[in-house]
């Protein structure tokens, strides 16, 4: 989790290191909490039903949902989050892209999407697309509207399928 210490985070939490060793065994801990809440999210988002006409539109509102939650978490946060040494995201399971697969299955079950491949296959395109999106505007510190490019780049990213 980034090269701050528990001591740093402590200080910047306004609480001793012992208070932070109360609530957390680790650093990564606190991620890990991170990650189930933001599980819970998707699952009431998904239950309250996605909107679109067709599962592509679907798709493409599932992925701006993505944005749209990435960008409500503090920017330093995201910025310590989104790192090559965060193992957390190749966890398999998490129901944050696991609610995307049925979407995707109507979506080849309808013929919108004619790709020869699998349902976890473009779900890890989509995500790799947008997680490098994330990262571009951590680098930039967040200079650009992402948003409105996760629009364009999930319209050219979806109509290749």
């Amino acid at each position: 989790m980034n090269s701050r210490s528990i001591q740093d985070i402590a200080k910047a939490a306004n609480v001793s290191v012992g208070l932070f060793y109360n609530y957390y065994k680790s650093k990564n801990d606190i991620l890990l909490q991170q990650y189930v809440k933001a599980d819970e999210i998707f699952n009431e988002f998904v239950s309250n039903g996605i909107k679109g006409c067709t599962s592509k539109e679907k798709i493409k509102n599932y992925m701006l949902f993505y944005i749209e939650f990435v960008e409500e978490q503090p920017f330093d946060f995201i910025k310590i989050l989104y790192n090559n040494s965060n193992t957390l995201f190749i966890k398999e399971g998490r129901a944050m892209q696991t609610l995307l697969n049925p979407i995707i299955e109507e979506a080849i079950d309808a013929g919108e999407i004619t790709v020869p491949m699998k349902v976890n296959e473009i779900n890890e395109y989509l995500y790799q697309g947008m997680r490098g999106l994330i990262f571009h505007w951590c680098l930039y510190n967040g200079s650009f509207d992402i948003y409105k490019r996760a629009e364009k780049y999930l319209d050219l990213m979806i109509k290749a399928l």
